[in-house]
């Protein structure tokens, strides 16, 4: 995941090693956001299902209904602030207690037939946006900004254009900003491409862009293990 962090003042960019988890892999019924992949989910008394393809079984489940499912359940009870998945036995007095069953001995949500969440999922979606959480904390320390300090938090791709950015906010992917200011923008890599074809005076801009940022490689960092560790955990829930 590439991030860029700056203002007119001073640009920061880095890479951070998210792994392919929001991509639907190496997750147990993870799969591409392609036709009957469950991009988004919502939890209350019952389960909903927003699947690509409209009214498709669920095959699986994609990357932003990955983050879609965390998020929801985090909201639910079922998860907790370690991302341990609850037990039926915890909850016994839940709408959804049904749906917490075992895989192979391990803990899973069940959202559709055939199709569920494991712990280990949840795992792997913990050290992705870690990864990513990390590397925007790093450049966020180096400048010396807080979240109160961002005017906005852009994602871009066709992941960041799928993403709730609610739901993003509450597993800790994005800095705890309000929902208005973060703004998915698409496919700014190809955009940009674009206006530095067809434009000789952004073109002149694109070139100079090297020059005023500045690279940090978070692998030679002595700070990014800590913050690593720091950040794998979800956020905690505010009080209502």
């Amino acid at each position: 995941g590439e991030i860029v962090l700056g203002s007119a003042q001073r640009a920061l960019a880095t890479a951070a090693p998210a792994g392919p988890a929001f991509e639907g892999s190496q997750i147990r019924c993870g799969m591409r956001a392609t036709t009957g992949a469950i991009e988004g989910v919502t939890l209350t008394d019952r389960v909903e299902l927003q699947v690509i393809g409209g009214d498709v079984p669920p095959e699986g489940i994609c990357g932003s209904g990955l983050v879609d499912a965390v998020a929801q359940m985090l909201l639910a009870g079922l998860l907790d602030h370690s991302g341990r998945m609850k037990s039926a036995e915890d909850v016994p007095h839940h709408p959804l207690r049904d749906r917490l069953i075992d895989v192979d001995g391990v803990r899973a949500f069940l959202l559709a037939d055939g199709v569920y969440l494991t712990q280990r999922d949840i795992r792997e979606l913990q050290f992705a946006k870690g990864s990513i959480a990390t590397g925007i904390k790093v450049l966020m320390d180096i400048l010396g900004v807080t979240a109160d300090d961002l005017d906005e938090v852009l994602l871009g791709g066709s992941f960041g254009s799928y993403l709730n950015p609610e739901s993003a906010k509450i597993i800790g992917l994005v800095p705890p900003v309000d929902v208005d200011k973060i703004i998915a923008v698409g496919n700014s890599a190809g955009e940009g491409a674009k206006i530095a074809l067809l434009s000789y005076r952004e073109r002149q801009v694109a070139f100079e862009l090297p020059s005023r940022i500045e690279y940090v490689e978070l692998s030679g960092r002595s700070d990014f293990n800590d913050s690593f560790v720091a950040v794998l955990g979800f956020p905690q829930l505010e009080k209502v």
